[in-house]
């Protein structure tokens, strides 16, 4: 990179982490952003992605064969 220059990800990463900007998180954000791309870097795990709904660990009865079990050991 030429000095003197700032690229996209100086900038988005700059913005993301400007209270603790001179710092290794921020060196090491600026790295990841370079290797994949401004485009690419920042927010990519919030889009697309659902959030499970958790089980409520109730016994669940299982029926097969006329045999009922359950799923808790006993």
């Amino acid at each position: 990179m030429a000095s003197g220059k700032k690229d996209a990800c100086y900038h988005k990463v700059k913005g993301r982490y400007k209270d603790s900007w001179p710092s290794a998180y921020a060196s090491g954000a600026l790295v990841k952003c370079r290797r994949v791309g401004a485009a690419n870097w920042g927010e990519g795990g919030k889009k697309g992605k659902k959030r499970q709904k958790k089980s409520s660990g109730g016994p669940v009865t299982i029926r097969g064969q006329g045999v009922v079990m359950s799923n808790r050991l006993r």
